[in-house]
């Protein structure tokens, strides 16, 4: 009779904390999600703040204009150009030649800073 008490108690035992566990797991869940939601937008606000830090604005830069029609002609007909034969004024000339190149060859036109992938 001790032996069917103590097992009934146990039994007893055992289900509360097995219930105590799966109520702490509930209430933390909706926490833990919540928090992998913020590191996700934390996420995507750096990499939007290192894009636009990253390029400055070429916008007036005919270099640009003449990378990123470039890249959209190779865009279009699907295919890179084997060579870029340009007489650049100077370094930031060639980057932004390069970076208009770039945003044309993924289909963009015009300069878009805040994004580097439209598709």
């Amino acid at each position: 009779m001790k032996f069917a008490c103590a097992s009934i108690a146990a039994t007893g035992f055992l289900a509360i904390a097995l219930a105590t566990a799966l109520a702490t797991a509930l209430i933390a869940l909706p926490s833990s999600a919540a928090g992998a939601q913020d590191q996700r937008q934390y996420d995507n606000d750096q990499r939007q703040s290192n894009t636009q830090s990253h390029h400055p604005d070429y916008s007036k830069n005919k270099y640009y204009t003449l990378g990123n029609r470039e890249g959209y002609q190779d865009y279009e007909k699907k295919q890179d150009r084997a060579n870029h034969n340009h007489q650049y004024r100077n370094d930031d000339d060639r980057k932004a030649h390069d970076y208009g190149y770039q945003q044309g060859r993924q289909g963009q036109r015009g300069y878009h800073p805040e994004s580097t992938d439209r598709h």
